[in-house]
């Protein structure tokens, strides 16, 4: 059972990032964060479950694996700051409308509109979620280690 709740959740995630993208991707298929992009929208929904329903997930009694999630959180933490600000230097560097100065112009207000709010929500959700992550597994741990899980 814990294996097909992990497969409908990793399926729900990459249908909904697929449907976030898809606007952006048709518009734009050159953006150069489209992969970033992505990997934001993975975190935030894969973290923010792992935060409120760890306790009904696989990875509840792993503790090891937590402790070393918690530590590949940090260059991963690093590497998305580092993508947003990059973001948001590209777009001060080159313009508001740089990206989409090729398209029609009710369609480019459109495409840049949905494209800075899509990219700076699902970028801050994900940074935040990775922030908190290590501080649940922390007590999750602590919880868990206190219940008697002693293996590793």
């Amino acid at each position: 059972m814990p294996a097909l709740y992990e497969l409908l959740w990793w399926a729900f995630t990459l249908v909904l990032t697929g449907l976030m993208l898809l606007p952006i991707y048709t518009q734009l298929p050159d953006f150069p964060y489209l992969a970033a992009n992505a990997v934001y929208i993975v975190v935030a929904i894969t973290l923010t479950r792992y935060l409120f329903f760890l306790n009904i997930s696989w990875l509840r009694d792993h503790l090891l694996v937590q402790g070393a999630l918690s530590i590949l959180l940090l260059p991963l933490i690093f590497g998305m700051v580092q993508y947003f600000n990059s973001f948001i230097r590209f777009f001060d560097d080159n313009g508001p409308d740089f990206l989409v100065q090729n398209l029609p112009k009710d369609t480019a207000g459109i495409i840049n509109g949905y494209l800075q709010a899509e990219y700076r929500f699902f970028a801050v959700w994900a940074i935040i979620a990775a922030l908190m992550m290590p501080l649940r597994l922390l007590y999750n741990v602590w919880m868990r280690y206190r219940a008697g899980v002693r293996t590793l």
